[in-house]
């Protein structure tokens, strides 16, 4: 009788959090019909930063988006970024992101209810540092904004930012990445996607997929013009060797996928010098010491 009273309990605390959850993703889902079509967003006013991420798209936001900071409650219908993918040669929107402006050391957003939502961090301090060492001019100019935009408005200089998924994602509707874009993007079937290393080797095999890859991080990296060289020549090479397989049959794919995208990681770590690897991962913490 004891155990049976204490599920009754667990019951009636579970059925309200359920309910305020499915409140807030029906919220969110009714913002998202808008911008269903991109022209749309960017008619009203949405611009890209950042380019097309592998597994998880481009970013989208808007000038007069919320500036939610720590402590404040999320207006899930209002979110600060818009998702698109490209998916069979077309954008598609398959996300909601959600930013909070924190301060180190406070604690992750409330956000979702429950507990699955995963949150990520970016830290403002550590990237424009990270800039400064190898771009004194970059660094300097855009130093400058974050210190008086940021820094010296509330010391609020890390963003806190979750997902929501719009489209299934077998790693949860709110993980950073989603593991079916880049079998979508390929004409894969959706049920194969799972293992995180298959799906990033398939990710270079899309279009531009070496570029979204290594570009950015490259950059921020500080490598040399001949190593970055030398490493996109890498997996340029691997990519085809991935495209090649695309007809055949499942574990032939995977395991050439999964191959490929482990050979790159082990390109990438043996080119870099530590201070370079260091500056590549300055901008985003993510993993069970940031989530939740």
């Amino acid at each position: 009788m004891r155990h049976l009273l204490a599920a009754l309990f667990c019951l009636c605390l579970a059925a309200p959090a359920q309910a305020a959850l499915e409140a807030e993703l029906a919220a969110a889902h009714a913002a998202a019909k808008r911008y269903a079509d991109l022209n749309t967003a960017k008619r009203e006013g949405w611009r890209p930063f950042g380019g097309e991420a592998p597994l998880m798209g481009r970013h989208y936001n808007h000038r007069s988006g919320p500036d939610y900071v720590a402590g404040d409650r999320i207006d899930f219908a209002r979110p600060s970024n818009l998702v698109y993918a490209t998916i069979g040669g077309k954008k598609a929107l398959v996300a909601l992101a959600y930013i909070v402006r924190i301060a180190p050391g406070d604690p992750l957003p409330a956000g979702f209810t429950g507990s699955d939502d995963i949150w990520h961090i970016h830290d403002g301090e550590r990237f424009m540092a990270a800039i400064r060492e190898t771009k004194p001019l970059a660094g300097a100019i855009a130093g400058r904004w974050f210190t008086d935009q940021i820094a010296q408005k509330d010391g609020r200089t890390q963003l806190a930012m979750v997902h929501l998924w719009l489209i299934p994602n077998p790693k949860g509707r709110f993980a950073s990445h989603n593991p079916t874009l880049a079998y979508r993007d390929l004409g894969l079937p959706i049920h194969w996607a799972g293992e995180m290393d298959v799906a990033r080797g398939l990710a270079l095999a899309q279009d531009d997929g070496c570029a979204n890859a290594l570009d950015a991080e490259l950059w921020l990296s500080g490598a040399s013009w001949r190593k970055s060289r030398s490493i996109k020549q890498a997996c340029a090479s691997l990519a085809t060797q991935i495209r090649a397989t695309l007809n055949g049959d499942r574990n032939t794919i995977e395991a050439t996928a999964r191959a490929g995208w482990r050979r790159l990681e082990d390109i990438r770590f043996i080119s870099l010098s530590d201070a370079e690897r260091r500056r590549m991962a300055a901008f985003v913490e993510d993993g069970p010491g940031i989530c939740r």
